[in-house]
């Protein structure tokens, strides 16, 4: 068995980032860029009104006031998406919408609840100072400045700074093309009432969307029985066709456990096959070129955890990020923790950030095939392998399993 921290770095030192892809503006959400991503324009591209109100030289209002207000002879309106035609000079004004250019002459805007106009005339009711309500040219972005680095993944904001600066196509990491197998005898799909000694299959389902919350693209290639030739022939067609390869059950050391021994027998180079970890002990990992393939345990709770913990960082390191893993923080146990010494344990838990610190408290499963209790469970709490308790009130490691 090797340590957790050796697995991860074996996974990750055998993952290397996937080939690049342009995808349309629409379905870029969710990707990793590959190249820095440069402006082809000033943001803004002209100098623009932030108020509703009128465009004014600043020195004329500098001392407006409600008893003292300044009159101005309004030349011009202007609206978003029109070009000022007239320049202002002292003693004028032109009237402009939120976003309009500024007319040449003006570098001030008034707000127009702070005006009366009687037909031509504008009268200012309060002091300005010179430059308030506009943005200059530029203030934001300058033409040829890198806006996004490579490696960024992209969300909300990411899409629309993209398309403020011309990419109607994105060029990024091809999302990992996943295989996700379930095997065993006992295994049938969901819509099969079970049979005496026979299980619906929950774990392909699972990974499946475990790889999708990881970025990635699933690719379900059903159950495989306890067969070598059925084995073989859904993992060469994994290895051939995906860039991962997921099974679950089969990889410990039963008489029907085949996994390991068929990966051997495709040209897999098997870098690790047991975790001194908890649950998830019989996790397998081999290599084959590019190819990763895990053999996680068939047991839900284990493959959850080993998916969270190993799977998903190689998937987003093939993603070209580099913010892998789930995020760790410290937590206060609410409730003791008893264990059997030995294998570092990862607990599934229900925690909350509360009065600014995290708690946490053990769902109480019934073990690694306890896959109901998972539906409480929003993280993992780590407890040393050695430790046989950990008291109320102790402070734990703990891996957050969902986005907050």
């Amino acid at each position: 068995m090797i340590e957790m921290r050796e697995a991860i770095d074996r996974v990750l030192a055998s993952t290397k980032p996937i080939d690049c892809t342009q995808v349309s503006l629409m379905d870029a959400l969710g990707h990793t860029l590959s190249e820095d991503v440069v402006s082809d324009i000033n943001m803004p591209p002209f100098e623009k009104a932030t108020m509703d109100g009128y465009a004014v030289v600043g020195a004329d209002v500098s001392g407006a006031s409600a008893e003292n207000p300044v009159a101005l002879n309004v030349i011009e309106e202007v609206q978003a998406g029109v070009v000022p035609q007239k320049t202002v000079v002292s003693g004028q004004a032109t009237q402009i919408m939120t976003g309009a250019p500024m007319p040449d002459g003006a570098d001030t805007v008034v707000m127009v609840e702070e005006t009366e106009r009687v037909d031509g005339v504008v009268s200012i009711l309060d002091s300005v100072s010179p430059g308030t309500n506009r943005v200059p040219l530029g203030e934001d972005v300058r033409k040829g400045q890198v806006v996004l680095k490579a490696r960024t993944a992209l969300r909300p904001p990411e899409i629309g700074i993209l398309g403020a600066v011309g990419f109607d196509t994105v060029p990024v990491y091809r999302r990992p093309v996943v295989g996700v197998v379930a095997t065993g005898d006992e295994i049938v799909e969901p819509h099969v009432r079970p049979e005496p000694g026979q299980i619906r299959n929950s774990n392909g389902y699972s990974m499946a969307t475990q790889v999708v919350r990881a970025g990635a693209t699933p690719r379900y290639l059903g159950i495989a029985t306890d067969d070598v030739e059925d084995l073989r022939r859904v993992m060469t067609e994994g290895i051939e066709e995906c860039d991962v390869l997921l099974l679950s059950g089969g990889v410990s050391a039963g008489v029907y456990d085949l996994v390991q021994g068929v990966m051997t027998e495709l040209g897999v180079e098997v870098r690790f096959d047991r975790i001194r970890m908890k649950p998830g002990k019989p996790l397998t990992f081999g290599v084959r070129g590019q190819k990763l393939i895990f053999g996680l345990p068939g047991n839900p709770v284990s493959s959850v955890v080993g998916l969270e913990l190993l799977v998903r960082p190689a998937l987003k390191k093939m993603q070209g990020l580099d913010d892998l893993h789930r995020p760790r923080v410290r937590a206060t146990l609410d409730e003791p923790f008893r264990q059997a010494p030995g294998r570092e344990q990862y607990v599934p838990a229900a925690s909350r950030f509360e009065k600014g610190q995290w708690r946490t408290c053990w769902v109480g499963h019934h073990g690694s095939a306890d896959l109901f209790s998972m539906w409480e469970a929003n993280s993992l709490f780590v407890v040393d392998a050695e430790a046989t308790s950990v008291d109320a009130g102790e402070e734990v490691d703990l891996v957050l399993l969902t986005d907050w």
